[in-house]
């Protein structure tokens, strides 16, 4: 709806800005917490989010995740890891502390993934939802293929699926 384009066109903009004043993700994070508070408060509104940030020099992924439940590291070889949440959302809970996790990033080869409820709950015609399994099997099946190509494989499975979305359907897959 018109409310949650406006806070998202908000976020949007107060991330950009609070991304440069800090290189920390939590800390980031507290700082568009703070901006948006008012408006969380009188929306009654709360987002999930994940920030991350590569460090190629550390070979590290420094992130915090305020309850986004669809956040996924894909190593070269072996199972999707989840990345676990740090905080709950933004807006949701009071409290100061979003959380950090660092861990170690074989660039070029780990890909991280991203994606919105839309895509995990889309139901098929027989109410049968697309779920975080099936996607975590495609994504593991076609680990080799560029981002660009993943997202698509995934996207034409959506659909070979019959999924009917009724909610975006959000998919960004990362190889840094």
């Amino acid at each position: 709806g018109f409310s949650a384009a406006l806070i998202a066109a908000q976020v949007m903009a107060a991330a950009g800005i609070h991304a440069n004043a800090t290189s920390v993700p939590d800390e980031t994070i507290a700082m568009l917490r703070d901006s948006l508070r008012d408006e969380l408060e009188s929306t009654e509104m709360y987002l999930s989010l994940f920030y991350g940030i590569f460090d190629a020099k550390s070979g590290r992924l420094s992130y915090s995740n305020a309850g986004h439940p669809y956040a996924f590291r894909l190593p070269r070889f072996g199972p999707a890891e989840r990345l676990a949440t740090t905080a709950p959302p933004v807006g949701l809970a009071p409290g100061n502390d979003f959380g950090r996790v660092v861990l170690p990033w074989a660039f070029a080869q780990d890909l991280l993934v991203l994606c919105t409820d839309g895509l995990t709950d889309a139901p098929n015609r027989d109410g049968v939802r697309y779920g975080s399994d099936r996607l975590m099997a495609r994504l593991e099946a076609g680990r080799d293929l560029t981002p660009d190509q993943l997202v698509q494989w995934v996207l034409a499975d959506l659909a070979d699926f019959g999924a009917v979305a009724d909610d975006d359907v959000t998919l960004l897959v990362f190889r840094v």
